[in-house]
């Protein structure tokens, strides 16, 4: 497909080149059962790569944070789930393992603590394959009280279920007058309520604080950090690139994300290219502007949050800074107007076919060969019992016959001998037919069915699991399709003549480059036999 674009102002202005260094990784996360998760981060049993571990206080202390979390949550009758703690998981460089591991914990845990005084919790991990070394760092959003709060009821108080403060002794009692299980009375003049915390800090909750403690951990790497490539950098939003994302640990949209990652890194080493190339920063901003974050608030306004839609506009945004450096190195050794866009005497033909998805690893062709074996045991059984059901067959019309003869021997004079014979033979052949009609019945015992019907259902089930495999090895077996080639055509925007005469001029002599193009438009100019292909403006 070409695509054709008849305004020539795309700019091929040089600028400053932007020295990109790694990008610093904080993220923070909600905890809905601390207790559980310190034990986690700390345990030498849980953790296959546990290095060290730095605590500030008891492990008493989660649990009554827990506590008062849980109750000033259900006081609140807020909907949801009750966030007892937070969690920062800081990326370190590599290099850092070679320091002592308590004191660089301990060291990267002070920072944090200078600023904030609340109780945490610690731990130095490397993942299984020990290619992420990072921390965890388990903290209160609420400092400890400097005396403890006891309140005390000043009349009787009851509380139902839920923990929850009601009015009257008559909620919390049953039918019968009794208390229900989980409520509970506290008389008065008893301690109802104690506090060994203060409330939050709002401060916690602010998208300030996570951007903050990015800056403060990224400047701490940075200064222990002895190889200037590992140094970092916190990434900036507002810049031409694009961050990616951590994948947890069994996240069901890992598969997503994976892909997701891929494309921004895509993007990212374009830019790299756009900006090694000759692109200016605020080139590859507009571009940014124009093909990410315009097309992604269309997207969210009429369609809401869609990873599917935002993939697909990555996927065209890539093509087109791709495209646009394929733009810049055929424009390179152009003349220039004033304001410094290109002078092209020739159409230009770009692809900006959109970037395709990382290929799926397939694995292992799926196999058939146990629904198949299935559906011929299956097969088998039926066709015992078909063959059965035709012997049976077979004795009934000889029955019948024979008793069609017998009663026209009935009819004569003087045949009792072979009315005996014909009495015999039906007698045989209906002990036969017993026997026959017995052995149908066991046939789909012996393979733990009770009768026909459920052969057949267990047949028609098994083909189904059959088939079902077999789409997937055609699945399988499909090649993926190849995305369809898209081009820019960017039509001249000077004479050929003119360009002479203002070279003529100028007394500029012509470069290689420019006789070398002349020589190319003069052979393409020749008449060829080739298909009109349509362009769509723009």
């Amino acid at each position: 497909m070409d695509v054709v674009i008849s305004d020539s102002s795309v700019s091929g202005r040089k600028g400053g080149i932007v020295n990109r260094r790694n990008h610093s990784f904080v993220m923070e996360s909600k905890l809905h059962d601390v207790k559980g998760r310190v034990d986690y981060i700390s345990s030498p049993k849980r953790q296959e790569n546990l290095y060290a571990v730095f605590s500030n206080v008891e492990d008493s202390y989660w649990e009554l944070l827990a506590e008062q979390n849980q109750r000033d949550f259900a006081k609140s009758g807020t909907e949801g789930t009750c966030i007892e703690a937070r969690e920062l998981i800081i990326m370190l460089p590599p290099s850092l393992i070679d320091y002592e591991h308590e004191i660089l914990l301990k060291y990267m845990t002070s920072k944090f603590l200078e600023k904030y005084d609340v109780g945490c919790c610690a731990a130095l991990h490397h993942n299984k394959s020990k290619t992420n070394l990072h921390i965890h760092l388990i903290f209160s959003e609420r400092e400890i009280r400097q005396e403890v709060e006891r309140k005390i009821a000043s009349r009787n108080m009851f509380y139902n279920e839920s923990g929850k403060h009601v009015r009257t002794k008559k909620e919390i009692l049953d039918e019968r007058g009794n208390l229900r299980p989980g409520c509970k009375i506290i008389k008065k003049g008893e301690v109802y309520e104690t506090n060994f915390f203060q409330p939050k800090k709002e401060e916690f909750k602010s998208n300030a604080f996570l951007e903050n403690m990015k800056q403060v951990m990224t400047d701490v790497i940075n200064e222990i950090v002895k190889d200037e490539n590992e140094k970092l950098q916190v990434f900036q939003k507002g810049g031409p690139y694009l961050a990616t994302k951590k994948i947890g640990k069994n996240n069901p949209k890992a598969d997503e994300i994976k892909v997701d990652n891929y494309l921004r890194q895509e993007w990212n080493r374009n830019v790299d290219r756009a900006l090694l190339t000759g692109a200016s920063e605020a080139d590859v901003m507009a571009a940014k502007q124009s093909q990410v974050d315009e097309p992604v608030a269309e997207s969210l306004q009429k369609h809401g949050q869609d990873p599917r839609l935002f993939t697909e506009i990555l996927q065209k945004a890539i093509g087109y800074l791709r495209g646009f450096v394929e733009f810049l190195r055929e424009t390179k050794y152009c003349d220039r107007d004033p304001d410094g866009n290109p002078l092209i005497d020739h159409d230009v033909r770009i692809d900006i076919t959109p970037e395709p998805l990382p290929k799926k690893t397939k694995g292992e062709r799926p196999s058939s060969g146990k629904q198949e074996a299935e559906v011929m045991r299956l097969q088998q059984v039926l066709n015992k019992m078909k063959k059965q059901e035709q012997k049976i067959y077979a004795i009934e019309k000889a029955i019948v016959k024979l008793e069609k003869d017998l009663k026209e021997v009935k009819k004569k004079w003087f045949h009792r001998k072979e009315q005996k014979e014909l009495e015999g033979k039906i007698e045989a052949k209906k002990v036969q037919l017993e026997k026959a009609k017995a052995t149908l019945d066991l046939i789909p015992a012996q393979y733990g069915y009770q009768n026909a019907l459920e052969v057949t259902k267990a047949i028609r089930l098994a083909k189904a699991e059959l088939k079902k495999v077999q789409m997937a090895q055609k699945a399988w077996d499909a090649p993926e399709p190849e995305p369809e080639k898209m081009y820019l055509r960017i039509p001249a925007n000077v004479p050929k003549v003119g360009k002479q005469e203002m070279q003529n001029s100028t007394g500029k002599k012509r470069s290689i480059h420019e006789r070398l193009e002349e020589k190319k438009q003069i052979v393409e100019q020749q008449p060829k036999k080739k298909k009109q292909r349509n362009g769509m403006e723009l």
